[in-house]
Formats: structure tokens, sequence, C-alpha cells
């Protein structure tokens, strides 16, 4: 009789690309509302096996190896390999507890939970390395372009401090954090910003992710620079664009101007005959590379008509109009 697919990605609600990070989540979110010890006693039984399901769900989408076996096979594996034969009933041991609960699906795809040794004894895998998370670093572009030390206060895993990451407290779940074995805190961590840090620059910082049981390395944090909206630059790789008012007289006769830049401002010269929306290139004034060099500033020219003039420039403005003719 063919076992009953189950999509581990629909049972934890998330995208077949989801990231490790969004699926401990979601595990931790649906754990936490289904969890049997903290639902009514009447309801106690239904959550229970909603519960084993969302771990047995998060059991293979949390291990690399299980996801994609499980991802090769997907909804035919039936097709591919027949169940298992049914086990002899053994006699209950202290590790049982630990292999009850998962579906014949499961046991299908992965053998029993836990391998064993030639002895019959349940083996025991090494310490695991705690996941990677990722948080978001908003940065101005003065800061960027600075480069240094930068804090930033992140929401990250940490151990549960009444279980110690085991998840259970005596024979039942560890209600402070509710089976997951963790839970959230905040974290202030200090992170060296290269100087040519730009918008989506990922920085990794070694152990500072989620932490994991069993004595484990933790896994480590993952940085992406975000630059926010300048209100005088916009930017383009390691390259900058600015806009420059420039007088009508500037504009035909050429002039200088000044136009700020991440260095200060400075004052530039503006060629005759100089129209609304030329760009005017400014060499080694835009963002720094990796090699230390830099990219360019950019100034766009905006014609600024005074809004006013007494008669002696309406006399000049007419004998322009006169030559032009």
């Amino acid at each position: 009789m063919p076992i009953e697919f189950k999509d581990y990605y629909a049972i934890l609600g998330v995208k077949k690309d989801a990231s490790p990070d969004e699926i401990k989540k979601s595990y931790r979110r649906l754990a936490r509302v289904h969890h049997p010890d903290l639902q009514p006693e009447k309801q106690k039984a239904q959550a229970g096996e909603k519960f084993k399901e969302i771990n047995e769900a998060y059991e293979v989408l949390s291990d690399p190896g299980k996801k994609s076996k499980y991802d090769r096979i997907g909804p035919g594996w039936d097709a591919a390999q027949a169940p298992p034969p049914r086990r002899e009933a053994r006699q209950a041991s202290p590790d049982a507890e630990s292999f009850a609960g998962f579906s014949d699906f499961f046991e299908s795809l992965f053998g029993e939970r836990g391998s064993r040794s030639q002895s019959g004894r349940p083996f025991r895998a090494g310490p695991r390395q705690g996941q990677d998370i990722e948080a978001e670093l908003p940065l101005s572009l003065e800061d960027a372009f600075r480069g240094g030390e930068k804090k930033l206060t992140i929401e990250a895993p940490a151990l549960c401090p009444a279980c110690g990451g085991s998840s259970r407290q005596g024979r039942g779940f560890c209600p402070d954090c509710g089976g997951v074995g963790e839970v959230s805190q905040n974290r202030s961590i200090t992170t060296h910003l290269p100087a040519h840090a730009r918008d989506g620059m990922r920085l990794r910082l070694r152990g500072q992710g989620a932490p994991a049981p069993g004595g484990g390395r933790s896994g480590d944090l993952l940085v992406r620079v975000r630059l926010l909206p300048h209100p005088l630059f916009k930017v383009s790789g390691v390259d900058l664009e600015t806009t420059v008012t420039v007088a009508p007289w500037d504009a035909a006769l050429g002039g200088e101007v000044a136009v700020p830049s991440l260095g200060g401002t400075i004052r530039i010269k503006i060629p005759a005959g100089t129209r609304t929306g030329r760009r005017l290139r400014i060499a080694g004034k835009g963002l720094r590379k990796e090699d230390g060099s830099r990219g360019d500033l950019y100034v766009v020219a905006r014609l600024d008509i005074p809004e006013s003039t007494d008669g002696r420039m309406a006399k000049l403005y007419e004998q322009m109009r006169e030559a032009s003719r």
C-alpha cells in the first residue's frame, strides 16, 4: 500500500527556496502555537499529532542532506521505491522516546531516525554547527565611505537558559522555550566596515550566528549592507551623481560653481554654452573601490532663472533676445 507523501514545505508554510533562517523561524513559530503542553487538555492529543508533523518537517528541511534527498524524490517518491518491511517491535529503551512519532513516510525516506551501530545501540552524532543567521545594516553614504567600526543590534536566537538547548525539562518539554530549545534576545554586535562598503555587500561574522546545542560551533552572522537614500547623491556602483544649479550667464559665458562631494564642497568650472541636463564628470570623487581607487562624481547642470528682475536685468535680457534673432 503506497505511503502518503507529505509536503514538508506546506507543513512549515515556507516556499521551496526558503532560506535556513526562514525555515527555522517558521518552525519556531509553529512549534509554539501547536505545542501540546501549551494547549487545553481536550486539544492536547490533536496538537500532539500536529507537533510531531511539524518536527518531522523541520527534521528534514533543516538538514541539507535530508532536504536534498527529499527534494530529489518529491511527490513521486513512491513510484521509485517500495515501502520497507515493518520491523518487529523491540523492547523500549531509554532512547526510544527520541525516535518516536515519525511517520512511515519519513522512515521510508531516511530509515529510522538516528542510525544504529553494529552493536544495536543508537549512534549519537557529534556536536552540530549552529545555523547561520542574516541581518541588515542600514548605512548612510558617509558611513559607507568612511568605513571603520559600526555597531548594530539584532534579534538573534540563543540557547534557552532553562533547558540549555535540550528542549526538555524532566519528562516533558521545556515550557520556557516551548520545546524549541532556543529563545530570542537582542544582541549588540560591533563589525568592521571596509572603506569600499557598498549597497548589497555581505559581511560574514564568524561564530556570531545561532548557537549549537551540545557544544558545537555557533553559526555565522551574515550582515547585508543597505545604503540609505541620500538627499544629494544618487549611487550607481562606485559612481555618484548630483545636481548643481547654474545661473544663465554662467551657463552662457562659463564660470565656477560650488558642488557637494563626500570629501566636502569643491568648486568646478562650468564650460561656456552649458545647457540644462549636461553631465560633467569629476574623476576620482566617487566611492572607493576594493583596490583603493575611487569612482567618479557626475554633476548634472540645471539652469536657474531668477524669479524677479529689476529694470537693468530686464534690459539686458531684452538685449540678449535681440542679439539672438
